[in-house]
């Protein structure tokens, strides 16, 4: 990507600015922009790869801040059968506590990782992506990208800086635009997209995340719906937090 280079003297300006930026409160503002919102969706989910016929998921989600450090999460699928009615908790705070409810037996138990459905909510979640990363090297700059500038953040490690995230962030609200992942050969290898934005409480949320696995031929695409940042009602709020009544 090129600056805009009609005038020497922007560039130049641009240059000097993008000197004093600092990744990493960029980041802390990216991770905090929904901080203390609850927030609810229906999200339909396709799952499609090389080696098998794709998958259609949808679950219902909310998620709430009883006070500044603790925050939960309620999921309830409604498809496919063997997920339909399947409830999963989350507890986020100090450390994460996952919970389930099966139909089959209707009883809530904590959650192993090897749940799909831990997967999804972790997918939707950049806490523990930006805790990986707590440790590399941060570069940043400003480039153009749809016809925006915006941030340009990079991670590497020191042993291989070809292997490397980027995140694109946008400047004016700080929300990830797309996240890049290249290999140690320097490969990109997955990529992580937002789209067709939507005005929230003068918030921009997307509609649409699309996740590409370039290397395992693989593509996740979440649809979002009745997207909602207003402070949950009491039932709902109950429904998250039935998960944890007993702990």
């Amino acid at each position: 990507m090129k600056f805009n280079n009609r005038l020497i003297i922007l560039i130049f300006l641009a240059l000097t600015y993008t000197q004093e930026l600092d990744p990493v409160k960029i980041l802390e503002k990216t991770i905090n922009r929904l901080h203390l919102e609850d927030i609810s969706f229906l999200c339909e989910i396709k799952l499609q790869s090389l080696s098998k016929d794709p998958t259609n998921l949808s679950f219902q989600f909310h998620s709430y801040w009883s006070d500044s450090t603790n925050y939960y999460t309620y999921l309830k699928f409604k498809s496919p059968i063997d997920y339909k009615d399947t409830e999963l908790w989350g507890h986020y705070s100090d450390s994460i506590i996952m919970k389930k409810r099966m139909p089959i037996n209707n009883k809530i138990t904590k959650v192993d990782n090897g749940f799909e459905g831990v997967d999804i909510v972790d997918f939707l979640n950049f806490n523990e992506l930006f805790k990986e990363i707590k440790n590399d090297n941060l570069t940043i700059k400003q480039v153009d990208f749809n016809k925006k500038t915006v941030y340009l953040i990079r991670s590497y490690n020191n042993k291989n800086k070809k292997k490397s995230i980027d995140f694109y962030i946008d400047k004016n609200d700080f929300f990830i635009r797309k996240v890049e992942w290249k290999n140690k050969r320097g490969v990109l290898n997955k990529i992580l997209s937002f789209k067709n934005f939507k005005e929230l409480n003068q918030k921009q949320i997307p509609t649409k995340i699309i996740f590409e696995d370039v290397k395992k031929g693989s593509k996740t695409t979440c649809v979002l719906s009745n997207l909602n940042l207003n402070k949950l009602d009491k039932e709902n709020i109950n429904k998250v937090k039935v998960g944890f009544i007993n702990d």
